[in-house]
């Protein structure tokens, strides 16, 4: 019985002081996390206040020294280079070399692994960095880890735009809808000035898939013929759907030759979703009839019912 009790009251005690150690964990990161909610808006002030005087004199950042407070400052330019359009980075870039956080990332990025190294790579890629930067992330560029093969590229693309296409052709993977989501947030910055014709006509599945999506974000209309080339292609018909879906999305006539046949090999459940990519462009069910049978236009009709709402 005394046994029962002496290890009920140790075991008691080690609970307690597991609890204990939670709570003052769970303690100390909330204040680690107001602190840096506090600094981060600090260093926005300053940033934004020397880029309104057009001032180019580097600003002194406090606390820089403190643990944490170097990737603080890192989020906040990258966050307002993603952010901001047509900004003058010259005295971000001064910032950056100044106080030395492209090559503190890069010994972050060195000993990370994973994701965590990905984090890095991509604020690296957002920052006006030095000249040296590109060639020491070439090797995270054979990682076996998706996110840092993408971002090790981004970080290359945004140091060297003039060769952006080339490296882009040349990434072995094809990129994923997110990957082309975020190469299109630096040309909408205008940070990789590329133009849509090469990319669409290039032989590069990546490059044609960056293409089609500047035609989209950006309405281009002249880019019809060429989307109709690829639409008719047999031999690529992962292309032809999407080219199919940036003529929906410039909402161009569909009723062609090269879309009847593209239409007629796919299969009933891309069929269908071609149809919602339709409903969501507006194209009324008479647009359907010569290219799906009288079922798949009442299940068109349906969906589109499904879109409008009624006012009273």
């Amino acid at each position: 019985m005394n046994l029962f009790v002496v290890c009920s009251v140790c075991s008691g005690a080690v609970v307690a002081g597991l609890l204990g150690l939670r709570g003052a964990e769970f303690v100390r990161s909330r204040r680690q996390q107001g602190f840096r909610s506090v600094l981060r808006r600090r260093y926005l002030h300053i940033v934004m206040a020397a880029l309104a005087a057009g001032d180019r004199s580097v600003p002194r950042f406090p606390l820089l020294r403190r643990a944490g407070s170097r990737l603080v400052l890192a989020e906040t330019l990258a966050g307002i280079v993603s952010m901001t359009c047509g900004l003058d980075i010259g005295l971000l870039r001064q910032v950056v070399a100044h106080y030395g956080l492209d090559r503190w990332l890069l010994r972050r990025v060195r000993f990370a692994q994973g994701y965590r190294r990905a984090r890095y790579l991509a604020l690296l890629a957002a920052l006006p960095v030095g000249e040296e930067v590109p060639a020491r992330v070439v090797r995270y560029g054979r990682s076996r880890n998706r996110y840092v093969r993408f971002f090790a590229l981004m970080t290359r693309m945004a140091a060297e735009p003039a060769a952006a296409v080339r490296r882009m052709a040349d990434h072995a993977v094809p990129f994923s809808d997110t990957e082309v989501a975020e190469i299109m947030t630096f040309l909408r910055r205008g940070a990789l000035p590329v133009a849509y014709e090469p990319l669409v006509a290039s032989p590069s599945f990546n490059l044609r898939r960056v293409g089609l999506s500047i035609v989209r974000q950006f309405g281009i209309e002249e880019a019809e013929p060429l989307l109709l080339r690829m639409v008719g292609c047999e031999g690529a018909p992962v292309l032809g759907a999407e080219a199919l879906r940036t003529l929906c999305a410039l909402r161009r006539p569909l009723v062609r030759p090269q879309v009847r046949r593209l239409v007629g090999r796919m299969s009933s459940a891309q069929r269908r979703s071609l149809m919602r990519c339709m409903v969501r462009n507006s194209y009324s069910p008479a647009a359907l009839q010569s290219l799906f049978d009288e079922a798949e236009c009442d299940y068109y009709r349906t969906v589109v019912r499904s879109y409008k709402r009624c006012l009273s």
